[in-house]
């Protein structure tokens, strides 16, 4: 297994060549096989070769070329970048800026400057000396910062670079420029080096290792309506925390009228246990409801503006662009195109996005792309088998460049005609894998779905698609206490 480094004559590329041992000078592409890496530093007038796995791909370093269109591209998929100049014609300023590298998904560094650094005369590709480095978790700003630039590296479908965000006067975050040839100098190359050498030394273990043991999650989100259709607060039956909860997400952002029910069942290193759990959360929030009148509503949206995702947690693999990327076209695509398409487009691309990762305490990460699948059984059986099987043999299954302007406009438009090939050609790839055969009777309906063109029924209540009781059975105790009473 060779790594390759692929460059022009920048000083940076060859210091980190230098620093990391097991990388070497790209020469040719007849030299690279399936089992190969080759990293573009920058962009270079060399084709990507046919074989091997390519971090930086020429097609997603051509989309930061111009910084005007980055920036179109940008907003379209829903990732607010700065103007270059305000209202007044002025250039635009800043309280504060930051400088997020990041390597393979992953941040690496967080670096931070409440000084006037200019940022519109030239592109951003180092870290000046008024930056100073923080943690991740210095404070909610530097968090939200950093989920930013993960999310803006992989709309553009970069594996690398650094991004660069700033803070306006009024708090809102913005990104300013993404390089993907940053200037390696002191603190920022020894970052990338460690993280190019953690990168070499994972894929040495998967070779000696093969697929790892995996462990799937979920919180679901679920919403409430009355017989007379309005809105029923989650908060009204149950606390934020706990494996029957509430989402954070507030009525007019009081901090107290939750209306989404979080579903939090216990991990489980089988997909079809992890269904059991579900369904065991569903009959015991049905006994607190207790209330047949009072419907539970799943899908994209609800009740507008409040929408409801199916978080997937996976814990055993190292997050990764490639894993990541994997979950999008495996896991994501599939279930977008069973949703309601107007719904779906209601719900993103603010959530829901591709890539919309976070990582978790315990190690593991979250995958928050899908919609709340629990609207119907077989999405919900077919997601899990689809997040599991992805998350042992991403390194198996084909990826296209669906990062693409025109593919991303179809996946937040949810405009399934456009991704049709896509989608079938993923199909293929699943049912072809040797371990498919494990998982076929949880996928195969999923899969019968979209080759029909069906979507599920958003407006169906989730009870009564599970088959959950609607009402408190009255067992003997339970009779004899009401007897009592009465």
């Amino acid at each position: 297994m060779a790594y390759y480094l692929l460059f022009k004559n920048q000083p940076s590329a060859r210091r980190l060549m230098a620093s990391v041992p097991r990388l070497s000078r790209y020469t040719a592409s007849n030299r690279m096989t399936d089992r190969d890496v080759l990293v573009r530093w920058g962009m270079v007038d060399e084709s990507d070769p046919a074989h091997g796995t390519v971090l930086n791909p020429s097609e997603a370093q051509r989309r930061i070329a111009s910084r005007a269109q980055m920036a179109k591209f940008l907003r379209r998929v829903g990732v607010r970048v700065a103007p270059r100049v305000n209202r007044d014609g002025l250039p635009t300023t800043f309280s504060r800026q930051y400088r997020i590298p990041i390597f393979d998904f992953v941040p690496i560094g967080c670096f931070r400057s409440d000084s006037a650094v200019d940022w519109t005369s030239s592109r951003i590709s180092r870290i000046h000396d008024s930056f100073e480095e923080v943690p991740f978790d210095s404070d909610g700003q530097t968090r939200r910062a950093t989920y930013l630039a993960t999310r803006t590296l992989h709309a553009l479908g970069l594996d690398f670079g650094l991004v660069s965000i700033g803070v306006s006067e009024r708090g809102f975050l913005q990104v300013l420029d993404v390089s993907a040839a940053p200037i390696l100098e002191g603190r920022l190359l020894e970052l990338y080096r460690e993280a190019v050498q953690r990168f070499v030394e994972r894929e040495e273990a998967w070779q000696r290792m093969g697929p790892p043991d995996v462990t799937l999650g979920a919180d679901v989100e679920i919403m409430l309506r009355n017989a007379q259709g309005k809105m029923v607060l989650a908060s009204k039956y149950f606390p934020r925390k706990g494996r029957i909860g509430c989402d954070d997400r507030s009525v007019q952002f009081d901090g107290r009228r939750l209306p989404l029910m979080e579903l939090r069942p216990a991990p489980d290193a089988s997909p079809d246990g992890l269904v059991v759990h579900l369904r065991a959360l569903m009959e015991e929030a049905s006994e607190t409801i207790n209330r047949p009148g009072v419907e539970w509503r799943a899908g994209s949206a609800p009740f507008r503006p409040y929408c409801t995702g199916g978080h997937i947690h996976i814990s055993g693999v190292p997050l990764c662009a490639r894993l990541v990327r994997a979950l999008d076209h495996y896991v994501g695509l599939p279930l977008m195109a069973v949703e309601d398409p107007v719904r779906a487009k209601w719900r993103r691309p603010k959530y829901g996005f591709l890539g919309a990762v976070r990582q978790k305490s315990h190690g593991g990460f979250e995958y928050r792309t899908p919609a709340s699948f629990v609207c119907s059984q077989a999405a919900t059986r077919a997601a899990f088998h689809l997040a599991h099987l992805v998350a042992r043999h991403y390194r198996d299954l084909p990826l296209y460049d669906i990062y693409s302007p025109q593919l991303q406009f179809a996946f937040y438009e949810a405009d399934r005609e456009t991704l049709q090939p896509i989608l079938l050609r993923n199909i293929d790839a699943i049912r072809a894998h040797p371990e498919y055969v494990h998982h076929r009777d949880a996928i195969e309906p999923l899969f019968a779905m979209i080759e029909r063109g069906e979507t599920w029924d958003e407006t169906v209540d989730v009870r009564q698609e599970w088959g959950v009781p609607l009402r408190r059975a009255q067992g003997p105790r339970r009779a004899k206490v009401l007897a009592a009473r009465s």
